[in-house]
């Protein structure tokens, strides 16, 4: 249940919409989520060690693909807030 809310709100917020052409928001979509996913992978891969680390044992799967969606919106917002501010809010 988690992972489907997680999921769905990083879609939202990867959305890039153009009134009228239901194509390019799709292609741009998907553009944005692949250059923004090395970040939340990278971010991802530095994050889990330290909590196995904490953990002493290693995460389950799922709790991993929280972590990766959990970076991935705070990502996005930041990116969100970036194009905001320099577009001259």
């Amino acid at each position: 249940m988690i992972l489907a809310f997680l999921l769905l709100f990083y879609v939202v917020l990867s959305t890039r919409f153009f009134p009228g052409q239901p194509g390019k928001s799709l292609v741009e979509t998907m553009i944005h989520i692949f250059a923004i996913a090395p970040i939340n992978l990278g971010a991802t891969l530095i994050l889990v060690p330290f909590l196995q680390k904490a953990a002493g044992q290693r995460l389950p799967w799922d709790r991993v693909v929280r972590i990766f969606l959990s970076v991935a919106v705070c990502v996005e917002i930041l990116v969100g807030l970036a194009v905001y501010f320099q577009r001259g809010a």
